[in-house]
């Protein structure tokens, strides 16, 4: 089927281990075959899943594919329309929002206060930066940061799961798609002043444009927004899933079946409230997808979830998708769905269904600073997916991070036969919007291949790094 293809097309591997970060690795090589257990990308990076007895799955962007094209214009639709209905914007606004999309990046850092968007390097060095759409070149750097043009204040918060009032760091394929609504409000803001602002002038507090941002987000993915119909995001999956969500290949299904009957226990713990998760879950995967895991955790608000104290994050019972009654960890039970809680709980079941006291946890997520960055805090290992994987060369993926971009063997550009036409497209358009020319690659920067710092959290937090789950486990799933 169509899905089948559009899966095989996806055919390119990268992955990195910790336990090879000390060697480059000198080849990179197109796998044909899989094991359910183990994921190699060459003979010097071996990825085993066999001794983790316990593997965890985000939902978003890991157990659920999205297409990314119509999420991404979905959610800005959703963003300016809150906007330009508070009078916070005209209703040119999401006109003006996508002629500035090419700012859409994971990885890009905000200086709240001075209103500068920013790639940075390995240490917190400023690589590239915006003012606005303002592109700024290293001298207006160096008057606003310093000859140093550091900013490395976002190293020691994003290791503590600690929101920063200094900046953001947009990691993910939901709040991405803000960069240019933030960057147009600036726009308009100097705009207003006279177009007065300079490099280095210190004048201008910018904090106070996040606040309609986050309750644009707020209302657009409210708890109550999937029940009431409000907000558009939700409503808009509700009425045409396959618009934006892929249904999964049965090959993922056939996967999940094997990990499990080799002794793995599974569950999922996603972000999403209940009444979301479920309804994903059961579009992607069908109504009987709960068989597949042992327990299933909604509403995780993650990386709190592994960075606050246990106290501070009860678990709570979930009944008819709404938070009862607080769950304590021993009335935890094998095929429950429960919500919020805290990973050393978590541990504390996880242990009992292991039968062993600290089995290995492996768990799939795509948020840097969600599902890889504070996993060091429940003793988790980390199987990140980086879908810019796809579209990076190799020489752009700097020391353990190797990926070989191709599609059923060819490259995604190759000419391909007439009737794969419609699934070319759509793949065309996904690697399309998994780059930028306004900021480069994810992962490395300038001809001399800088490190950026995407690529060090990556490199120094995560186990291995995948692009998507079907190509660990290839095409049917007998891997």
């Amino acid at each position: 089927g169509l899905q089948d293809k559009n899966e095989m097309l996806f055919g390119c591997m990268a992955v990195f281990s910790r336990r090879v970060l000390e060697k480059q690795l000198q080849q990179v090589r197109l796998l044909s075959s899989f094991t359910s257990e183990s994921v190699m990308a060459n003979p010097n990076a071996t990825v085993e899943l066999n001794c983790h007895k316990i593997i965890g799955f985000d939902m978003d962007h890991t157990l659920v594919r999205y297409r990314l094209p119509a999420v991404r214009k979905l959610v800005q639709q959703c963003l300016c329309s809150h906007l330009v209905e508070n009078n916070v914007a005209p209703p040119s606004f999401l006109d003006e929002v996508r002629a500035q999309d090419d700012l859409v990046m994971k990885g890009i850092v905000c200086d709240k206060k001075l209103g500068n968007l920013m790639k940075l390097d390995a240490d917190g060095k400023i690589l590239v930066a915006y003012h606005g759409s303002k592109l700024l070149d290293d001298s207006d750097i160096a008057k606003i940061y310093g000859p140093d043009a550091n900013f490395d204040c976002v190293k020691s918060h994003l290791s503590d799961g600690v929101k920063s009032d200094e900046y953001f760091f947009f990691d993910n394929f939901f709040d991405s798609p803000a960069i240019p609504i933030l960057a147009t409000l600036i726009d308009r803001h100097d705009a207003k002043q006279g177009d007065k602002w300079t490099p280095g002038s210190q004048s201008t507090d910018y904090s106070h444009m996040w606040k309609p941002i986050l309750q644009a987000f707020t209302a657009a993915f409210h708890r109550d927004a999937f029940n009431d119909g409000t907000g558009g995001f939700f409503s808009a999956l509700q009425a045409n899933p396959g618009r934006y969500v892929r249904q999964l290949n049965p090959g993922s299904r056939r996967w999940l079946g094997h990990l499990r009957d080799n002794g793995h226990k599974l569950f999922v713990l996603t972000s999403s409230y209940s009444h979301f998760a479920h309804f994903l879950l059961d579009y992607s995967y069908g109504s009987s997808w709960r068989q597949d895991f042992a327990l299933v955790g909604v509403n995780a608000r993650k990386p709190g979830f592994f960075a606050r104290p246990a106290a501070e994050r009860p678990f709570f019972v979930i009944d008819d998708h709404l938070e009862s009654a607080e769950c304590p960890v021993e009335d935890l039970k094998h095929g429950m769905v429960f919500a919020q809680g805290n990973c050393t709980g978590l541990n504390e079941f996880l242990a009992d269904l292991a039968g062993e006291p600290t089995p290995k946890v492996a768990y799939f997520g795509d948020s840097i600073r969600s599902d890889v960055v504070c996993l060091h805090k429940g003793n988790w290992d980390s199987v990140a997916i980086v879908e810019e994987l796809f579209v990076e060369t190799p020489q752009n993926i700097p020391g353990q991070v190797k990926a070989h971009v191709c599609s059923s063997g060819s490259q995604p550009t190759q000419k391909r036969k007439k009737d794969e036409a419609a699934v070319d497209a759509e793949v065309d358009a996904d690697f399309a919007v998994l780059q930028s020319s306004a900021w480069g690659s994810l992962f490395s920067h300038g001809s001399a291949g800088m490190d950026t710092f995407c690529a060090k959290l990556l490199q120094e937090s995560a186990y291995a790094c995948v692009p998507c789950l079907p190509q660990i486990h290839g095409a049917d799933g007998t891997a």
